[in-house]
């Protein structure tokens, strides 16, 4: 693996044991065995080893570990309808459809589920693109898993209703949502950019 994917996998993978893990733990979405599982999964996924300067992550049970991206009630799905009525309480609905049709938005997710949904219906994909270059309709997360299988994003109806994501999404939406958010990933990617190459060179 070159050097710039491997920086690029241990910035990921800090980030989202730091900021995201730490975050759901600390709001008491995951609990500290699950914190553990899924730490080590991140170590896993983003090819992370002790030459890195960071040891493998310890956890009690390794049977059972749930994969990062699947529709199992126990992954850490956020809400992107809670963080849109942060920003606008009257339209939270509009804005995550505002942030569904950019196109954008749509690589982004294609990329995602590319990457951790082995099912990701790609001609559906393609399909859709086409219908909305054609004519131009509402676009919203139901539309989008029911043309690709997608599982990054799941549209949830009843008293708990709402769109939720994957936290990676999630972080996208955010981002898109709040600038100052964006500032601090950049920030936060500079750091550790910084960090790693002077701990190369």
């Amino acid at each position: 693996m070159d050097v710039s994917k491997t920086t690029s996998n241990h910035v990921s993978y800090i980030f989202s044991k730091e900021v995201i893990l730490k975050s759901l733990l600390k709001k008491g979405i995951i609990t500290d065995d699950a914190f553990s599982r899924y730490d080590q999964i991140l170590y896993d996924r983003y090819h992370i080893d002790a030459s890195l300067g960071v040891p493998r992550p310890i956890i009690k049970e390794i049977s059972e570990i749930p994969a990062p991206a699947t529709r199992s009630q126990d992954s850490p799905y956020l809400s992107l309808t809670s963080l849109a009525k942060e920003k606008d309480s009257s339209s939270s609905g509009y804005l995550i459809q505002c942030w569904l049709r950019e196109t954008r938005t749509i690589e982004f997710l294609r990329t995602w589920e590319l990457q951790n949904n082995p099912h990701f219906n790609d001609t559906g994909y393609h399909d859709l693109m086409e219908d909305l270059r054609i004519s131009p309709t509402t676009f919203t997360a139901k539309k989008w898993v029911e043309a690709t299988g997608a599982v990054g994003i799941q549209s949830k109806a009843g008293k708990t209703g709402g769109t939720y994501a994957h936290p990676e999404i999630f972080c996208h939406f955010k981002a898109w949502l709040f600038p100052e958010y964006q500032y601090a990933l950049i920030q936060n990617y500079m750091q550790s950019s910084t960090s790693r190459e002077g701990a190369l060179s």
